[in-house]
């Protein structure tokens, strides 16, 4: 199992950039085509909230400032793909590459970017995605469409992302669906990786032994390391990265959302804690 497919969503603002860079990174050393996909807003979807009891007038200046929106953020990814991608192999989106062979493409098209991220996410081996406070567009709600909605792994890339990462893998493991799939859906990353460490929080009466992933990585001919904390009185997202930096991890492999997203927004959680806090990039699967 490879990764053959990448989708890597941009939107022009500062934090696209790094995430196309990680993109052409993973594409490069996977051999797989990297799908950049940037989404703009049709501005007929905002008839149903801002039409009623607006003048002509009215509607047609947030018209205008929608589509000017749209060219302003078009030309900035357009810019980043002609500077990123300058002298490397170009397909148009619909064209199929060989097997094993790197090459990128642009697609730009109009709509409501989750359900667009959904579509095309379910035919990609692995999503890339920027950081949600380095974009203009929500991408916080892209980022739980591509995890809810695809199945597939979703890599959330943090500015000054350093070429290779991944060299040093910490995988968070508590025994849950979502972090069995999440290291399942990891296996490519992790068999190129120089360095595995499990990472296991040990708390309540739930014993979850590090020891049991490794063994399961170890079928997949990967030797990974454990490491056992006690937390402390620091939230799930703060103890989990300061045991990863400790590692001397560059990338986390972990389940997303093992409660409810509301539960999570509400009362705080490892999933948003990490997505707000993380300095390096994070692997997630639900």
């Amino acid at each position: 199992m490879t990764w053959a497919s990448i989708l890597a969503v941009t939107d022009g603002a500062a934090g696209s950039d790094a995430a196309m860079a990680a993109a052409i990174d993973l594409g490069q050393r996977f051999g797989a085509r990297v799908d950049f996909l940037h989404v703009a807003n049709d501005s007929s979807d905002l008839l149903p909230y801002v039409g009623e009891g607006m003048s002509a007038t009215a509607l047609e200046q947030v018209m205008a400032s929608v589509e000017a929106g749209n060219a302003r953020r078009r030309e900035a990814v357009e810019a980043s793909f002609k500077r990123l991608c300058a002298d490397l192999p170009k397909v148009q989106p619909e064209e199929s590459v060989p097997a094993g062979s790197f090459a990128v493409s642009l697609n730009v098209v109009t709509g409501r970017q989750p359900e667009i991220i959904e579509r095309l996410g379910r035919l990609s081996d692995a999503i890339v995605m920027p950081h949600p406070g380095l974009t203009e567009s929500d991408m916080t709600t892209s980022i739980d469409a591509a995890l809810f909605g695809t199945g597939r792994p979703v890599i959330v890339v943090p500015d000054q992302t350093k070429k290779g990462f991944g060299a040093k893998v910490a995988v968070a493991w508590d025994g849950s669906r979502e972090g069995a799939l999440a290291a399942a859906g990891a296996l490519p990353l992790l068999r190129k990786a120089s360095e595995v460490v499990v990472v296991t929080a040990r708390e309540d009466s739930d014993v979850v032994e590090p020891s049991a992933l490794a063994r399961y990585l170890a079928g997949h001919g990967i030797e990974a390391k454990t490491w056992a904390y006690t937390p402390a009185g620091e939230s799930i997202a703060e103890g989990l990265l300061g045991q990863v930096e400790r590692t001397g991890a560059d990338c986390l492999v972990m389940g997303a959302y093992g409660h409810s997203r509301l539960r999570e927004r509400i009362l705080g959680g490892a999933t948003e804690g990490v997505l707000q806090k993380s300095r390096f990039p994070v692997l997630m699967m639900h």
